[in-house]
């Protein structure tokens, strides 16, 4: 079904603004997909409100902590960024 009907578009703008939970219970009472209801509502200039990304979260240390890290235990000065070949080769003398 391409078309949608007049109650449908009611439906829609009486359910304004719209996000994705919405959208599908208005695709399963219309019998379309839910993209097609967002679709649609953006076409009529109804809002329709993404959901947020999920933060990302940290799962131990990072890179740039574990490089400090590094930094300290050789006694090299403190900057940011990666290690460069110098400093790669002061570690290197240090393990040795």
């Amino acid at each position: 079904m391409s078309n949608y009907t007049p109650s449908m578009v009611a439906a829609l703008e009486a359910a304004a603004p719209l996000n994705l939970e919405i959208a599908k219970d208005l695709a399963a009472d219309f019998g379309v997909s839910h993209r097609s209801v967002i679709s649609k509502a953006k076409s009529l200039g109804l809002e329709y409100v993404k959901a947020a990304p999920k933060a990302k979260i940290a799962k131990g240390i990072t890179k740039a902590e574990l490089t400090d890290a590094i930094r300290q235990s050789v006694g090299l000065p403190d900057r940011s960024g990666d290690l460069t070949k110098a400093e790669l080769d002061v570690v290197l003398s240090s393990l040795a």
